[in-house]
């Protein structure tokens, strides 16, 4: 489709108050574009202004070039659909009747829907999973029900532009997750272009690939996910701090909203006595680091790669960490380093991580300063298959359970037993 939509300088006032403040944008035809933003940015005020059910204070609407206010209802049903938060039906229609709805830009006066409409309405069931659904009652439905059932009306539109205002609220992961791979479908096969207001950042990566970042009723940012969700805008729109990470199994990214940030020289005046340090950093790690940080003790990390889970959380928090370069084994230099953080602190941990050479004298290291006295926990795996080095892991392990170290198989209870120390 040939879709372009042009949002110039719009704006949009409550008693003198700016929801929308000079908002600009073009879309071409066939795109995903999710629209982001805190409650209260103007999202929803955005795709009511575009979809002509509020009036703006200034600027324009383009779409195809024709200013949305000059367009009729009709024209501006048979191009543009929407499915609003609200999906309520105030009447005793049947799900078929509802669906139906979706043919009247097309039809003339009165006159009965034509044998087209019937396999478009029917089409339409099938597609949102409906179908089964078409005669009974639309007020007895579920609230994921109706928005399958509203979803069903717009695709009767056959519109070029949907927009979706807060389509996943209130719906189970299931029922988002079927939601937005219609809208996906739909925007594949057809060139629908979909404009979605969407709260989960996370879902959004997976379905859409254009963002739009408003706060405070302006465009933060637009463009590509790299673009679009940094943790700098995130912080600016929402105002808490984040970590931006690729997913390991689809490596979109994610955006992961944390606590309060503790730099390391307030680590050290809240917690002068209390300094832990855990080995590695792993996702095993993750656990046992927000365990400690959650109990009040000042944390460092390491040896780490950039690539693992231990070093972005550190990295978030603001931990003293060591890093390692990725692939590399543990030479010399960083033995030395490494046993020099393990002796300044007051216990060190070991997560249930397992064991290559790669890492292996990350392990000869904390077995040579719990022989020194230094105290050692060890968070026992789950997973038998461990040792990776022939039995050489296996080996430090039983040199460490002989040099006092404890094990335990819970972080709850190596945190347990911090706490009882003085």
């Amino acid at each position: 489709m040939s879709l372009q939509l042009k949002i110039h300088e719009l704006t949009m006032e409550y008693d003198a108050h700016p929801i929308l403040d000079g908002v600009n944008f073009s879309i071409q035809g066939g795109e995903m574009i999710a629209l982001l933003g805190p409650n209260g940015a103007g999202k929803s005020t955005l795709m009511r202004c575009i979809s002509k059910a509020l009036e703006p204070s200034s600027g324009t609407v383009l779409f195809n070039d024709r200013e949305i206010r000059s367009l009729s209802s009709g024209e501006i049903a048979r191009q543009l659909a929407v499915v609003p938060q609200d999906t309520g039906v105030d009447f005793d229609f049947t799900v078929e009747e509802v669906v139906q709805m979706g043919r009247f830009p097309y039809q003339k006066g009165w006159r009965n829907a034509e044998n087209s409409d019937d396999s478009l309405v029917h089409s339409a069931m099938e597609t949102t999973g409906i179908l089964k659904l078409r005669h009974r009652s639309a007020a007895t439905l579920s609230g994921g029900e109706r928005q399958r059932m509203v979803f069903a009306r717009a695709l009767c539109q056959e519109p070029e532009l949907l927009l979706l205002d807060e389509p996943t609220a209130n719906l189970d992961i299931g029922y988002q997750w079927e939601l937005l791979h219609i809208a996906l479908k739909l925007n594949r096969e057809k060139g629908v272009t979909i404009i979605a207001a969407i709260h989960d950042l996370n879902l959004a990566t997976l379905f859409f690939s254009q963002f739009i970042l408003l706060s405070a009723g302006k465009v933060l940012s637009i463009g590509s996910s790299e673009e679009v969700l940094t943790e700098t805008n995130i912080s600016k729109s929402y105002g808490v701090p984040a970590t931006i990470f690729r997913h390991p199994l689809h490596g979109r990214l994610q955006v992961s909203i944390g606590k309060e940030n503790i730099s390391p020289r307030q680590q050290s005046e809240r917690y002068p006595q209390k300094r832990i340090h855990v080995v590695g950093g792993g996702s095993e790690a993750l656990p046992i680091l927000e365990a400690l940080l959650a109990a009040g003790y000042s944390v460092s990390v390491g040896p780490v790669s950039r690539e693992d889970s231990g070093y972005h959380f550190a990295r978030f928090y603001d931990l003293p960490v060591m890093e390692n370069p990725p692939f590399s084994p543990i030479n010399e230099e960083m033995y030395q380093k490494h046993l020099q953080l393990m002796h300044e602190a007051e216990c060190v941990i070991l997560p249930p991580i397992s064991f290559g050479e790669g890492n292996l004298r990350n392990l000869e290291a904390m077995t040579e300063v719990v022989g020194q006295g230094v105290m050692g926990i060890v968070l026992e795996s789950q997973n038998s298959a461990r040792d990776f080095t022939g039995g050489k892991a296996a080996t430090y392990l039983q040199q460490l359970q002989e040099g006092g170290a404890l094990f335990f198989n819970k972080e709850e209870h190596a945190i347990k037993h911090l706490k009882m120390l003085k």
